[in-house]
């Protein structure tokens, strides 16, 4: 991991989309885990934990706080049920700290101020029931979130690589990240030339020429 440039791997994937890594490799996808909002382009970053353990969401504060500009925030909210612990000011917080995203598992609210105020959110779904101020047990910053879906379990952990964009989620180690690297920039090389050369002739009408080839 020392040798590992991580400004670099955040760089390298934010050119690459979620589903050129899904046809490399399905470890570290979040199946239910989507854009609040359309996202028009791939926001990478590295991941800082959070876990909440009842509906005292204090430890969020602390964790926008302590995040580096860039930094991905992933909270596991399971525990909450249909209640959503992140919402339009938390948005604007986040935005003041120059976070690059965050990602709830669990509940969000406040949907369409997060689309105006257009810092990337995911979560598997949008409330209108929200926590409040509580002195039930607290959350944990940094603890490791255990994610499942169906038989998938998926650890996700503080220094992971998150990659987001409108088609979902993964959630990469700084090893994984690496060794996919080569392969995801060579496929989604050769899939943008496909496409492009099909769209130029899709918009000229030369896709006779073109399929003629």
């Amino acid at each position: 991991m020392d040798n590992i440039d991580i400004k670099m791997l955040v760089e390298s994937y934010k050119d690459i989309g979620t589903s050129t890594i899904g046809h490399l490799n399905e470890s570290g996808y979040l199946p239910d885990i989507k854009a609040l909002y359309p996202c028009t382009h791939t926001v990478v970053g590295k991941i800082v934990t959070v876990v909440l353990n009842s509906d005292n969401t204090k430890v969020i504060h602390q964790a926008l706080t302590q995040a580096q500009p860039n930094d991905v925030l992933c909270i596991d909210a399971q525990v909450l049920g249909n209640k959503a612990c992140w919402g339009a000011l938390r948005t604007c917080a986040a935005i003041y700290e120059k976070l690059a995203g965050v990602i709830v598992i669990g509940q969000a609210t406040d949907s369409l101020q997060i689309q105006q105020l257009g810092l990337p959110v995911f979560a598997q779904g949008v409330s209108s029931v929200t926590t409040f101020k509580s002195n039930a047990t607290e959350g944990v910053l940094g603890a490791d979130i255990r994610y499942r879906f169906g038989e998938q379990h998926t650890l996700i952990r503080s220094g992971d690589i998150a990659i987001m964009d409108n088609d979902g989620v993964f959630v990469l180690s700084l090893e994984v990240a690496q060794q996919l690297l080569p392969d995801c920039q060579s496929k989604h090389e050769q899939d943008e030339e496909k496409f492009q050369l099909f769209f130029d002739a899709y918009q000229n009408n030369q896709l006779d020429s073109l399929l003629k080839q």
